[in-house]
């Protein structure tokens, strides 16, 4: 029993005194590489030598970059229409925060240019493209709500057609209550289907147009 305590008290110490140590001050940190360009508002894509610019770019410039822990070295691809396209190999300082400013160079190569404003352009599309995507949820939610809302009907409708078929006096109170309600069900029941219908015609030429402007 003595034993067991002594143990139990060593291994309490050793466990307070490695709560209580220091941190390895020279332990991997996150580093940041800001990068600022002449002209300024320029595109930049990392770690990728030959970048898709219709694609949103990584982020925008002036800015921080963050640099995983480790990581001596990044590569950051500048774009910026009417400007030459920029790739550089960046070594970072061993400071936490590294700068580097960019002098892009002008082009005066026409087809470049309307390349570049083509991607702009591509770019802003599958924007588009995108937010349709999201948008056609909207329709989709609203017919499946008037699927549920004509099922319930097209039961109660049901339900009142047998009360119908089993009035024995067509011209009693009961009779007449009955029609009117199965009436009421038949007619939301039809209209809860419109309404299903067109949030899927909808819905699709929504998604279809966003599923083509995304690409």
């Amino acid at each position: 029993m003595r034993n067991l305590l002594l143990f139990v008290c060593i291994a309490l110490l050793q466990g307070l005194a490695l709560a209580g140590a220091p941190e390895d001050s020279s332990a991997a940190r996150t580093k940041y590489l800001h990068i600022s360009t002449n002209p300024s508002h320029a595109d930049v894509y990392v770690n990728n030598t030959k970048p898709n610019h219709s694609k949103t770019p990584d982020y925008k410039l002036p800015g921080f970059i963050p640099v995983p822990a480790g990581e001596p070295n990044i590569i950051v691809s500048l774009f910026r229409p009417e400007y030459a396209d920029t790739t550089i190999n960046v070594e970072l300082s061993q400071k936490d925060t590294s700068f580097l400013i960019v002098a892009l160079r002008p082009t005066y190569d026409d087809k470049l240019t309307d390349k570049q404003y083509s991607e702009i352009a591509h770019r802003s599309r599958r924007k588009v493209g995108h937010r349709l995507l999201f948008t056609s949820i909207v329709p989709f939610i609203a017919s499946g709500i008037a699927a549920g809302v004509a099922y319930y009907n097209i039961e109660q409708a049901n339900s009142k057609k047998d009360d119908i078929d089993k009035a024995i006096f067509r011209d009693s109170e009961q009779y007449q209550d009955a029609y009117d309600k199965f009436s009421d069900y038949r007619d939301n029941a039809r209209q809860a289907k419109n309404v299903m219908n067109f949030g899927l015609i909808l819905g699709g030429i929504i998604f279809t147009t966003g599923v083509v402007l995304s690409f």
